[in-house]
């Protein structure tokens, strides 16, 4: 069907790494521009010049966690591309802990960035989509969004608050033609994840619960933001779509006995 986002100005946070940078380098081959945030100067550097040969990628530091820092992020991106048509909001952390000992400073900090942040960004962006009324947010989300499991207290609180948040802007802005979606990513191998899926028990366990039986790749998210960004889903609002191989639909069996 072509490039169906020539001439689109893209936001993505958290753009310089795992599902970031795959959701960055999928938009750019869809023809749009790419303004990434990251709080590693470097590492978004690196991002911006691995990508180039794709499109027109720029990189600005960025810390959701800090208002100022979400002000000048944006007033860089208008200065550097002019407008923003879309905002991807991919920054996030967590911190695994038992419920009963979760220190309050992380659950702060979890808190700050996955949701917070995401309140800012979109504050700050939301404006300027507004003044234009159009655009799209596509906020990532989590498959704590809709389950839980143990020792993520804060996270999943955070997710599962911004999947409300979503519909929330959904409901608020669609007078304006903004379009606000998530996409849940289910269990993908990742840099950041490969230690993890190391461990073989746990490995096996999230491949005996999925469906599909093998873990995602940040590309597949990637394919989920790119169709949500685009025309073709200008009729969809306020929705959560899990990329995940079919694990909600039977989510309960992984804690059964003979699963």
């Amino acid at each position: 069907m072509g490039r169906e986002l020539e001439n689109k100005m893209m936001v993505v946070t958290g753009g310089s790494r795992g599902i970031g940078r795959a959701i960055t380098e999928r938009l750019l081959e869809e023809g749009a521009t790419v303004v990434i945030g990251s709080r590693t100067e470097a590492e978004m550097k690196q991002t911006t010049e691995d990508l180039s040969a794709k499109g027109t990628v720029k990189g600005f530091v960025l810390d959701v966690a800090s208002r100022e820092s979400v002000k000048d992020f944006v007033a860089a991106t208008l200065k550097e591309v002019g407008r923003i048509d879309g905002l991807v909001n991919c920054a996030g952390v967590n911190k695994r802990l038992p419920a009963i000992e979760y220190p309050e400073q992380e659950w702060e900090r979890v808190i700050n960035i996955n949701l917070n942040g995401v309140y800012r960004m979109c504050q700050e962006v939301g404006q300027h989509l507004i003044e234009q009324k159009s655009g799209k947010i596509i906020n990532i989300t989590s498959l704590m969004s809709h389950t839980v499991t143990p020792n993520q207290s804060a996270y999943a609180s955070a997710k599962s608050a911004l999947a409300q948040y979503t519909k929330l802007l959904a409901v608020e802005w669609a007078k304006f033609n903004i379009n606000v979606n998530a996409v849940s990513p289910g269990y993908i191998l990742t840099p950041l994840t490969e230690g993890a899926f190391a461990q073989e028990e746990y490995y096996n366990k999230i491949i005996d619960q999925t469906p599909q039986r093998r873990l995602g790749r940040p590309e597949e998210i990637a394919d989920a933001v790119a169709f949500l960004a685009s025309g073709r889903a200008n009729f969809i609002n306020g929705q959560i779509l899990a990329v995940d191989g079919g694990f909600l639909a039977g989510f309960p069996s992984i804690y059964a006995p003979n699963a």
